[in-house]
């Protein structure tokens, strides 16, 4: 009885954990993000690293929602597409990037942050706006 517990207690773990998909160790950065919202003129958001791991720059991207004007404003942007470095460039504490697109309404916008695991393809977000 006790045999039949323990197993069907390392089956459930090894399915709920994804330990069978080849993912063991890998795990999604930690880092801090901070976005400055500038409502003047260009009505541009710059996100930057504040600490934490560094993240290839390929692997990140934005997406954007509630954005009026441009037309494709809203949807995903790869990171590299908005300012960021090559795609094999690290982004490390400091780093900045400005996302802006001409005549961009982000004052109703919701912009998250999200890292795409180069092995499995699974995304996780890692920040998050809201216009104020």
């Amino acid at each position: 009885m006790v045999a039949i517990t323990v197993l069907l207690a390392a089956t459930a773990a090894t399915f709920f954990l994804d330990f069978g998909s080849g993912n063991i160790g890998q795990s999604a950065p930690q880092a801090a993000f901070t976005f400055d919202y500038d409502s003047e003129g260009s009505d541009s958001l710059a996100i930057e690293h504040r600490s934490g791991d560094s993240i290839q720059a390929g692997n990140l991207y934005i997406t954007v929602s509630g954005a009026s004007g441009a037309s494709g404003a809203n949807g995903q942007h790869d990171f590299t597409s908005i300012g960021a470095p090559a795609a094999g460039s690290d982004i490390t504490a400091g780093s900045r990037v400005t996302f802006s697109e001409p005549s961009l309404d982000l004052s109703e916008a919701t912009v998250t942050l999200n890292w795409k695991s180069p092995n499995s393809g699974k995304s996780i977000q890692l920040a998050s706006w809201e216009a104020p």
